[in-house]
């Protein structure tokens, strides 16, 4: 049973180009997403579409791996879709960066099909998934501005 379109949405006090540089890198991915255990980029080059990642997360109890692939992307980073080539259970997931002043809105969602891995739990999952959305986006937000 697919959940769909899970939300989370966030306003960081930093510039669009800082938050956008911050994300896009994806050694940063385990400093503000707690599951991501490592996160890696494959293939060379800025992110762009066909741009390959190789993330490592643990997700209720479970270590996933997984490959990731870019499947849109504007030219300035302010808008990217990417799904799941490989792993457990297919995802996908789309960021979008708005610049509000010297501030940055930051909105996420996210796609997962649980499959026969957590099908009864289905509608936990959702939860457990949107909860942990929000606080990878919390500690962002902490992250980005007490950079400044």
């Amino acid at each position: 049973m697919p959940l769909s379109k899970l939300e989370a949405s966030i306003t960081i006090n930093r510039p669009v180009a800082d938050v956008i540089a911050f994300v896009a890198d994806s050694n940063n991915d385990p400093m503000w997403q707690t599951s991501v255990l490592e996160s890696e980029k494959k293939t060379d080059g800025e992110p762009a579409v066909g741009t390959v990642y190789y993330v490592r997360e643990k997700f209720l109890g479970r270590v996933i791996e997984q490959e990731w692939v870019i499947t849109a992307r504007n030219a300035d980073g302010k808008s990217w879709a990417a799904k799941s080539t490989t792993g457990a259970f297919p995802m996908e997931t789309t960021m979008l960066f708005e610049a509000d002043g010297d501030s940055t809105s930051v909105h996420r969602t996210l796609s997962i099909d649980v499959g026969r891995f957590f099908k009864v739990a289905s509608p936990v999952v959702g939860h457990i998934a949107k909860r942990e959305m929000q606080n990878d986006f919390e500690n962002l937000k902490e992250l980005l501005e007490a950079a400044e």
